[in-house]
């Protein structure tokens, strides 16, 4: 069972408030650093590395060691072969855009998945949109229900309740 997480009563809505600051708290500990991180890299795929190229290849997740936050290792799925070698050909400038996003060497490697369901490249959408669906137990359902049931604006609380569900899922695959 998912851990409950600490919401302190500063970070209910109760009159207008930037929704950053409300939001922010509850998503690090829900995704934790890393998943800030990768939230970061995925909501800006396409900025980083370029339209062309964030076209047939989606990062994954960043690997890093036990309590470190620099020199990762950035899994991306690319859609065939040939798009694979031509991501192994520009790895050294993809890890340089990336760093340069992050400010610091975040990334060190690359790890390129060979992917061949086009399902998991929605290619007009945005990278956030790209990520497949994943399948979490009844209980972690309810758990992420409960989290989000006080959001009003709709958009917000299905994106949370998205990121929960992926989170999540991603934790149980692990264990």
């Amino acid at each position: 069972m998912a851990k409950k997480l600490d919401i302190s009563s500063e970070h209910k809505l109760t009159d207008l408030t930037n929704i950053a600051k409300t939001v922010n708290p509850l998503l690090r500990q829900l995704l934790g650093n890393n998943g800030m991180l990768f939230l970061e890299l995925l909501n800006s795929w396409e900025e980083i590395i370029g339209k062309e190229l964030s076209a047939y290849c989606l990062p994954q997740n960043i690997i890093f060691k036990k309590d470190m936050r620099i020199d990762g290792c950035l899994n991306i799925s690319v859609l065939s072969g040939a798009f694979a070698l031509e991501i192994q050909q520009k790895q050294r400038q993809i890890i340089e855009k990336i760093n340069s996003f992050y400010g610091y060497p975040a990334i060190s490697t690359l790890k390129i998945i060979q992917s061949a369901n086009p399902d998991n490249f929605l290619l007009n959408k945005k990278p956030i949109d790209k990520v497949k669906k994943k399948v979490v137990s009844e209980s972690e359902e309810s758990y992420i229900t409960e989290l989000t049931k006080d959001i009003n604006d709709n958009e917000l609380r299905k994106t949370l309740e998205n990121i929960g569900r992926h989170v999540l899922s991603d934790k149980s695959n692990q264990e």
